[in-house]
């Protein structure tokens, strides 16, 4: 329709202006208009801190020296890339995973994987992508993007059910981005990594260039799908390659990927995700006098780090294990094979403290961990839930009020964590005197958590006023919509209160009135004369026009509760006739006999 705009030539003044009009609608649709698919943000629009590691178990064992290997030397909010298998689905489980990440301040590159079958990945079964969809949609990540890759190395035979199908991977791929950016579009979608020393050696290996033209012909533009591509760039041959080397099988395999893209036609400029890299080492489960020794590696990664995955295009560069302590994988691993519990040793030079070392780790641990990192700052969602509170309807003049308000963290980060977190008075503040309140500094509240705020606010002498509320951390307003109530001035609650005690003539004496609904329960003392009426009373504290729960009671008799909503000026509240408490005046004889019909 909009092209039929264009082509239309307006003749006259009237057309001009018709085709004016019809024009800037046209444009502000085209500026407002945001698509949902846009969700995601550029992970390198923000600062980045691209180090990383891949862990194997998904608990503390793991994910404590992660955080400590990549958020070291000024660095924070690092990388794991961790495996969910299909069979693993457990939402209890990933979501305590999920809170431990975001203490630990790491971001989840999520691998879904299927289930194995001897000694293949089963193929996903169908419609699979739609119980991911499901599964991962229920987490609470960390962070707005939500980084899920894609499977893995499907150019081996053995990753994608025994035998090589580029172009049933495309169209996997393509269904599954599909099923996660439907149920969400903060899903960051990426491509399985692939193996870039494979063979072309049909129906067990393929070769990956190959193996990429095959998927882009099977789904034309597959790869302009993604929004971010992963690499494993090995060091090989061997796994025992230079730092130094480059193109494809080495540490800069990503960089030849890309020029393999480019020819495909791909324009889109995708941030480059390096989930596997690392070098095997002698020491392992035996020694392997072949292989380079750990300190080699240490200085190879020193190296790589510095040189070949400085590229600004790269978000993320999480090599190749954290921890396993037995074959096939024990040469890759950072941890010693000790089994011995992990220890910080306090490394210094006389009284002057050099550092942390880790003992039970080889020496690449220490040499990454030592490599000057970017402070990361990851968009997380803020965002609450207001459990309990209000800006009542009426309030008096001149009269102060203490109001609560309760909410719940429904957001992705922990409160506090960071930026002061603050309930910000948007309207209304100069004219009800309502102050600013904030989370104590040392408080945080974790997802899930809930916490009170108390304000204090004072009523003019009269008016109607609008008042709008919302949580702030820091500067950034929270993506929920600000809280929004009207009140208005109002004369005070008079109250009269009546009631009569049974087989009793004469009801005068002095009652206590218990008033239920405000922030916190009022006691007040009450006189009533012989024909069961008190004095009319001016309660300023009540707001009126909202219900409470009144409650009456004086000794020896069975306390009794109205519920009544009061206005301002009288009100009666009649509490009927006070049944006797024979059995609380059991033990009171005395009292027992004024209880009884002949006492009158």
């Amino acid at each position: 329709m909009t092209s039929n705009i264009y082509r239309r030539k307006p003749k006259g003044q009237v057309g001009i202006l018709s085709f004016l009009i019809i024009l800037i609608f046209y444009i502000l649709n085209c500026t407002l208009y945001i698509p949902s698919a846009l969700a995601i943000y550029d992970p390198l629009s923000v600062p980045n801190n691209k180090f990383g590691i891949h862990i194997i178990s998904a608990t503390p064992e793991e994910i404590d020296p992660a955080s400590n290997l990549v958020n070291s030397s000024g660095g924070d909010w690092g990388y794991v890339t961790v495996l969910i298998e299909a069979q693993n689905r457990d939402e209890s489980k990933w979501r305590k995973v999920f809170d431990d990440f975001r203490e630990k301040h790491l971001i989840p590159l999520v691998r879904i994987a299927s289930e194995p079958d001897g000694n293949n990945w089963k193929r996903p079964y169908d419609k699979e992508e739609i119980a991911w969809a499901d599964f991962l949609d229920n987490l609470n990540w960390p962070t707005k993007n939500r980084y899920v890759i894609i499977y893995n190395e499907p150019n081996q035979a053995h990753e994608w059910g025994g035998q090589i199908d580029p172009a049933d991977y495309a169209k996997t791929l393509d269904k599954t981005i599909t099923a996660l950016k439907a149920k969400n579009p903060d899903f960051f979608v990426i491509n399985a990594g692939f193996d870039a020393s494979a063979p072309n050696k049909p129906p067990n290996f393929e070769e990956e260039a190959n193996f990429l033209q095959q998927m882009n012909d099977s789904v034309p533009g597959i790869f302009e799908k993604l929004d971010g591509f992963s690499s494993h760039s090995y060091p090989n041959p061997s796994f025992a390659g230079l730092p130094t080397d480059t193109g494809k099988g080495t540490v800069r395999t990503w960089a030849w990927e890309q020029e393999i893209l480019k020819g495909l036609g791909v324009k889109k400029q995708l941030p480059i995700f390096i989930t596997e890299t690392g070098w095997k080492h002698a020491e392992g489960v035996d020694y392997d006098k072949s292989l380079p020794d750990s300190d080699a590696i240490s200085s190879y990664f020193q190296e790589a780090f510095k040189n070949a995955w400085n590229d600004k295009q790269i978000v993320a560069v999480t090599p190749f294990v954290l921890s396993y302590q037995e074959a096939p994988f024990d040469h890759f691993s950072f941890k010693k094979i000790t089994g011995e519990k992990q220890v910080e040793k306090i490394v210094s030079l006389g009284s002057q403290v050099l550092g942390v070392s880790y003992p039970e780790y080889y020496p690449q641990f220490d040499s990454i961990k030592n490599l000057s990192k970017q402070t990361g700052d990851p968009i997380q969602i803020n965002k609450a839930q207001l459990i309990k509170g209000e800006i009542y309807p009426s309030i008096v003049a001149e009269e102060n009020y203490t109001i609560s308000f309760t909410f719940k963290n429904i957001g992705e980060s922990i409160w506090n964590d960071g930026s002061l977190v603050k309930l910000i008075v948007l309207k209304g503040k100069q004219e009800l005197s309502i102050n600013n309140q904030e989370v104590p500094k040392n408080f945080k509240v974790k997802p899930g958590e809930e916490y009170t705020f108390h304000l204090n606010i004072k009523a003019p002498a009269d008016g109607k006023y609008d008042v709008s509320l919302n949580l702030f951390s820091g500067e950034n307003q929270f993506e929920n919509e600000p809280i929004e109530f009207s009140t208005q001035v109002k004369s005070p609650v008079i109250l009269q209160i009546k009631a009569s005690l049974k087989w009793k003539n004469n009801p005068a004496g002095n009652y206590l009135l218990t008033i239920a609904g405000l922030t916190k329960d009022l006691i007040k003392t009450i006189t009533l004369n012989s024909t069961g009426n008190s004095e009319k009373q001016e309660v300023k504290y009540i707001p009126p026009d909202l219900s409470y729960d009144f409650t009456l009671e004086k000794p020896f008799y069975k306390p009794k509760t109205i519920h009544q909503t009061v206005t301002s000026g009288e009100n009666t509240l009649d509490f009927g006739e006070l049944q006797p408490d024979i059995s609380s005046a059991m033990l009171h004889p005395q009292e027992l006999w004024k209880l009884l019909p002949w006492s009158n």
